[in-house]
């Protein structure tokens, strides 16, 4: 399963960015180098999951969403017409004692507004309303909408019970099918460390974009590493993650 994997993830890789000696992705059908706030995020050779990581300080950075940015063209497998994706990457924070709690967090975001023709995981305020605490991890997409709504237009899938006050690494999936297809055809899902953490279908997924005005965030408002940033053009597999979790850099080894 390892090596059909690693061939698969060769030939259907957006970008891939280990970290491990620069900020600058190992592999990227578009641009390599992402646009970085160095007042919040350093890059460490030694404090990833494996080799170098991103490192974030920005609990009190609001809502100017510039820490790490990497062009979506060619990054991201946006389509105006049916796509499917997977994003994975790695995380080691405590979300619960680091984050602001005035902030929502997120760790990952490519859209025009959270509630407008988006793709995001992001962690809950404390105490919220809806899921109380502790923090909530969340896999949003939201159709296209101009009003930025959180009400309208969106679906949520959220895992709770993370503990991960622990300062171990934990390994964050979401893959999606059927984006811009037009029908109420669209699922998704939600992995961490391996296992299934909520899935969704039957919804419609529509984005608009202008692709050269979108970016690929990472670590807004956060605080703690993520290592090992991949985003490919297909919806991996349930065994396809859990062989991902165990191989850990599976993107490295695959273009050695």
């Amino acid at each position: 399963m390892s090596d059909e994997l690693l061939n698969t993830l060769r030939q259907r890789t957006c970008i891939y960015a280990s970290f491990d000696n620069s900020i600058d992705a190992d592999v990227s059908r578009g641009e390599a180098r992402p646009a970085v706030n160095l007042d919040v995020v350093k890059h460490d050779t030694q404090a990833g999951r494996f080799g170098g990581a991103l490192v974030f300080n920005a609990r009190e950075h609001a809502w100017e969403e510039n820490e790490c940015c990497y062009a979506a063209r060619n990054n991201f497998p946006y389509q105006t017409s049916s796509f499917d994706g997977t994003i994975s990457l790695w995380l080691c924070g405590d979300p619960d004692g680091d984050l602001s709690p005035q902030f929502p967090v997120d760790p990952f975001n490519v859209s025009r507004h959270a509630a407008d023709a988006s793709f995001y995981l992001d962690l809950t305020r404390p105490n919220d309303w809806r899921y109380g605490s502790p923090r909530k991890l969340r896999f949003g997409f939201y159709n296209d909408s101009p009003e930025q709504n959180m009400f309208v237009g969106g679906q949520l899938i959220v895992a709770g019970e993370l503990g991960w006050n622990d300062g171990q690494w934990h390994h964050v999936v979401a893959t999606w099918k059927n984006a811009n297809s037009g029908q109420a055809d669209g699922s998704a899902a939600l992995y961490i460390d391996g296992r299934s953490r909520g899935t969704m279908a039957g919804y419609e997924h529509k984005l608009t974009w202008d692709i050269d005005e979108i970016t690929i965030g990472l670590g807004q408002r956060y605080v703690g590493k993520i290592d090992e940033l991949l985003i490919a053009d297909m919806a991996l597999s349930a065994e396809q993650v859990g062989c991902l979790y165990e191989l850990g850099q599976a993107g490295k080894i695959g273009w050695q």
